[in-house]
């Protein structure tokens, strides 16, 4: 953890080095103080010197002057370094996140993601604070005094180091139970984090189910979970902090009653005696910050804990060394001897042989479950095969950079994702450099041209969130229109018309017939009537290819296509 912000800290090696010399002269500063006092006791008060005493007091004001400043110095200068090194390991978390593959999201959850990208990396912060960086000022005044105390007096030295022991003794015992505990919160956080991303972005089917009641039980249920779990850590902290308090009043109270007793016998004056106490108690300083910040690191170590996992994630999916940059494709796509399973044991494709041919559009049918959407996620590269190679124009697909392959793939599928931002940024999403003549032509193609001019705002209005002030059919000619700004060379249609109305359907087929000439496409459908033209039917069943042909020959054949076919045209 440390090693990991010494990372993102180092390129700032000047304003550390101005923090740490803010923190070395703080620590000398307060050194000097408290010997001014012991020069006004035994010195000045005994010889009613008034001049040395304003003086004195004059110089005790500028040193608490210079005092203020260094401490606004470090303050300062830290908060500076701690945000930039947060920011580097919060930009290092996102980026390898999004370089993650698809399985890895299949497995976690969005609200997860976020708290550890948000919450957990603000917590490492406090690692990196001009308190931490004032352990190094601590340090050397807790040498400086002790020095200095058994210079003064070895006995009473001894007595004031006496209680050391167990403040370590203590730290070590409460420090590992702090961090277990504050594990324990940062999980049940990214719970709650879960629960609200699900509830919030689901709130049309909630309020449709009439569940506001049962979801706020839930909530309720959480956020208790989430009070004990924080209560429970703070109980930890809270007893850690007064028993270092209560074991360093032991040790004054002990140099008290013995520098009393070697005043009255002679062997200290009163002004070292005060001036003793002082250095004590400047002596107890060091403690208690690192008593605090044993709290902090342990909070800041569950919290790296779960960066880490992130972090220390390999994608299954990623580009080999040596990886070519794919050319210009035609577009002829082979499975061959493909073995693919999500989950080990679980088959959905064995022995899988298939081919599209380039610059043609092959449809895929089956019943739900047969494998047509694994193949358009396995084109995509979405998974990689366990056995077997895909070949794109004769080249493996782990072979080519990812980036490459998918700069000449678009995909239409039924769930439309649009960003929260408005029809002009939606459509050109992937090709940000495109002129708003681009834009226009790619809406007028794909039959959005109409509807979005008849917007307030036309192409710079506002979509919501999730494109939720669209119709259905509006959002999915959107994103066919973002599909012919791309201009790919091969395109994949998932089931792009299966939830829209026959007014809808028409105008997207339209769109599409502009869209698909001269490229290589593959279509997965449940309407047979959206592919009756496709110049290849597959059709599939549990992972297997059990027809192909072009409609009319399936027809003929009274397979598993006209079984379908009946069924939707009986």
């Amino acid at each position: 953890m440390l090693k990991e912000m010494f990372v993102h800290t180092k390129a700032h090696w000047g304003l550390l080095l101005t923090g740490a010399l803010a923190v070395l002269f703080i620590s000398f500063c307060e050194f000097i103080i408290p010997q001014l006092t012991k020069t006004v006791i035994d010195d000045i008060i005994p010889g009613k010197k008034a001049d040395a005493l304003l003086e004195t007091g004059g110089l005790i004001v500028l040193t608490a002057l210079v005092l203020g400043l260094l401490h606004f110095t470090s303050s300062y200068v830290m908060t500076v370094v701690s945000q930039k090194a947060v920011l580097g390991l919060r930009n290092k978390l996102y980026t390898h996140t999004l370089r993650l593959d698809v399985k890895f999201f299949d497995r976690s959850r969005t609200g997860d993601l976020m708290a550890r990208l948000t919450g957990d990396v603000n917590q490492l912060q406090e690692l990196v604070s001009a308190e931490s960086l004032s352990i190094l000022a601590d340090f050397v005044t807790f040498v400086a005094i002790c020095g200095y105390l058994f210079y003064v007096d070895w006995q009473l030295a001894l007595l004031t180091v006496a209680t050391l022991p167990f403040l370590f003794i203590s730290s070590r015992f409460f420090s590992l139970r702090i961090k277990s505990a504050y594990r324990r919160v940062r999980q049940i956080s990214a719970e709650l984090n879960n629960f609200l991303q699900d509830t919030l972005s689901g709130i049309r089917m909630i309020k449709s189910f009439a569940s506001e009641e049962n979801e706020e039980k839930q909530f309720v249920k959480l956020s208790d979970r989430n009070r004990i779990a924080a209560v429970s850590a703070s109980r930890l902290s809270a007893l850690f902090s007064p028993l270092t308090d209560w074991l360093n009043y032991i040790g004054m109270t002990l140099v008290l009653l013995f520098g009393a007793w070697q005043t009255m016998r002679g062997n200290l004056t009163v002004g070292e005696v005060v001036a003793y106490l002082a250095y004590l108690r400047l002596l107890q300083a060091p403690i208690r910050s690192f008593s605090r910040l044993v709290t902090k690191i342990q909070q800041s170590a569950a919290a790296f804990e779960r960066i880490g996992d992130i972090l220390d994630t390999v994608p299954e999916v990623r580009d080999q060394e040596g990886a070519i940059v794919l050319p210009s494709v035609k577009g002829e796509i082979v499975f061959y001897d493909v073995d693919f399973a999500y989950d080990e044991g679980q088959p959905v494709l064995e022995s899988f042989f298939l081919k599209l041919r380039g610059n043609e559009t092959t449809a895929l049918v089956g019943s739900s479950g047969s494998g047509k959407s694994t193949i358009a996620d396995l084109i995509a590269r979405m998974y990689d095969v366990q056995r077997g190679d895909i070949y794109i124009d004769g080249y493996p697909l782990k072979a080519v950079t990812q980036q490459s392959l998918r700069s000449q793939l678009g995909i239409v599928s039924q769930e439309v994702i649009l960003l929260n931002g408005t029809i002009r940024e939606n459509i050109a999403y992937g090709q940000p450099a495109a002129s708003g003549e681009q834009i226009e032509a790619a809406a007028r193609a794909a039959n959005a041209h109409e509807f979005i001019t008849a917007l307030p705002q036309g192409y710079d209005t506002p979509i919501g969130e999730r494109g939720v002030k669209l119709s259905g059919g509006q959002k999915q000619r959107l994103s066919i229109a973002r599909a012919f700004l791309k201009d790919p060379r091969l395109i994949i249609l998932d089931e792009a018309t299966a939830a829209l109305d026959t007014e809808s359907e028409q105008k997207i087929q339209q769109a599409l017939s502009r869209l698909l000439p001269g490229r290589t496409c593959l279509v997965i459908a449940h309407r047979l009537s959206t592919i009756q033209n496709a110049d290849q039917i597959v059709v599939l069943e549990h992972g297997e290819i059990v027809e192909y042909g072009k409609h009319d020959v399936l027809l003929r054949r009274n397979g598993r296509y006209k079984e379908l076919y009946r069924i939707q045209f009986p």
